[in-house]
């Protein structure tokens, strides 16, 4: 008995859903009828999807196999992507297509005794492309951001940067990423993310070191690795560039307790000139200085300032 679909709808999981778990596919429902337009009602059927990467593709990038039970309404309903993959498929998951690369045609194929016969061949709605999220570089795995909100209101795909330890399978796009840059974890199954509590970001260098003169002796922050020198994840302690010169009195004149600054002890030289004769006499000058009482101090340099939180995606 010749058999025909009747497609009714196509529905589809919403886009947050796809966003955070790529690979969940869409959902998909129909009835089957007869050449006469008779239900068939609780039969069972063998489907075959093939999506192919255009409409005049005619190698399918997936194609899957459904074993489905219609109900008394000759209706059923499957989630394409979570079908038997078959070997003529050119990605190894469903996870794997890339719908933003093409505008994808859907093949539908029943089957009657040993062959497949087509009975629909549509170009996909809209809503599958929610699925370019898990290809989409917008956020690739590695990228910091500051987070307006606390650590426990993290997004979902984001973690704290705050030098935990992690797994390497389990955050494997994050560690092809970035690596044991910031610390080597256990050495063999976990990595550490980036530590930025309290911290600024700085460029790397590279080959322009007129942006930080001393790249090459950067350390790392942490005791189990990370890197160092003029690398990515390298730490770098704070310092004020150093100020060299000397200062001398005027005789006579006494220091300026106005002045503010850091303490010092200062010589100064008085030459006298007497009968021809030339004498010189040395003493010291201490001078007391304390940049509080014209700026703000505190227990570290640094500009103004704000707390954010820093994350990364995974």
């Amino acid at each position: 008995m010749k058999k025909i679909f009747i497609f009714l709808i196509a529905l589809m999981s919403s886009i947050s859903a796809f966003a955070q778990n790529s690979g969940l596919g869409f959902n998909y429902q129909a009835v089957v009828r007869d050449v006469n337009g008779i239900l068939l009602a609780n039969s069972n059927e063998t489907l075959r999807i093939s999506l192919f990467p255009g409409q005049q593709a005619s190698t399918p990038t997936w194609v899957e196999t459904h074993s489905v039970h219609t109900d008394l309404s000759g209706s059923f309903g499957i989630t394409v992507g979570n079908g038997t993959r078959q070997s003529t498929s050119t990605v190894n998951n469903f996870s794997d297509i890339n719908f933003s690369s093409a505008y994808y045609w859907m093949k539908v194929e029943i089957m009657e005794g040993s062959t497949y016969r087509e009975v629909s061949y549509s170009q996909l709605p809209s809503s599958p492309y929610s699925e370019v999220a898990h290809n989409a570089t917008l956020f690739p795995a590695g990228m910091i951001m500051a987070f307006a909100g606390p650590a426990e209101n993290i997004p979902a795909g984001w973690l704290l940067c705050d030098g935990s330890e992690v797994s390497r399978s389990t955050y494997s796009n994050l560690y092809n990423a970035i690596g044991v840059s910031w610390g080597t974890g256990n050495n063999t199954t976990t990595f550490n993310l980036p530590d930025l509590r309290g911290m600024f970001l700085r460029g790397v260098a590279g080959s322009d070191l007129s942006g930080d003169p001393d790249a090459n002796i950067r350390v790392s922050r942490y005791d189990n690795g990370g890197n160092t020198g003029n690398n990515v994840g390298s730490y770098q302690g704070d310092a004020i560039r150093n100020i060299t010169g000397t200062m001398s009195p005027v005789r006579g004149e006494q220091a300026n307790p106005s002045v503010h600054a850091t303490s010092g002890v200062f010589e100064s030289t008085n030459t006298n000139v007497n009968g021809g004769a030339r004498t010189e006499t040395r003493g010291a000058s201490t001078v007391t200085f304390d940049a509080s009482r014209v700026v703000p101090v505190g227990s570290d340099n640094r500009p103004k300032n704000v707390y954010v939180t820093y994350i990364i995606k995974y």
